[in-house]
């Protein structure tokens, strides 16, 4: 069997989705959305800047069986005291693998093992339908608030 034709819950198993060492983070600046996509999310390097400058940020790096695919990152917001989901991108030369969706799912878990999260919060430009519906299909819902432009989803932990 091809590897894109396994089932769903094979290639979920093949993710992992760990805390980004400092030696990482030249191979997670290599990572790029496709050019229809790079409105809809800040570039790898802009978000590693922000992780240095805000200790709350969280860089994580996704793997499938092994390999960098993609970048995730998250922190405790201390506005509203939720866990956001701050980035989550696949490389262009992933995507469509299901990769998104298992990483999504571990971030989930991963952040519903802190104490007192009983939510987990995102935001998702207006025009990025594809990331909306994978959101949607996953559990989170939309709020009705817009922060900075961006439609505000949560999910229930």
């Amino acid at each position: 069997m091809k590897h894109e034709e396994q089932p769903y819950a094979v290639k979920a198993a093949l993710i992992a989705v760990e805390k980004l060492h400092r030696d990482e983070h030249d191979c997670v600046r290599s990572l790029r959305v496709p050019a229809n996509q790079s409105s809809f999310v800040a570039s790898n390097d802009d978000s590693l800047e922000e992780a240095e400058d805000n200790p709350a940020c969280v860089p994580l790096i996704i793997r499938a069986a092994g390999k960098p695919v993609g970048f995730a990152m998250y922190a405790l917001d201390e506005d509203d005291g939720n866990y956001w989901i701050y980035r989550l991108m696949v490389d262009a030369r992933f995507q469509g693998n299901g990769y998104g969706r298992a990483a999504l799912m571990q971030i989930i878990r991963m952040l519903a093992e802190h104490a007192g999260c009983s939510c987990v919060v995102l935001g998702v430009k207006p025009k990025n339908e594809r990331a909306r519906r994978l959101y949607e299909a996953v559990g989170f819902r939309a709020t009705g608030d817009i922060i900075e432009g961006e439609i505000v989803m949560r999910y229930e932990v």
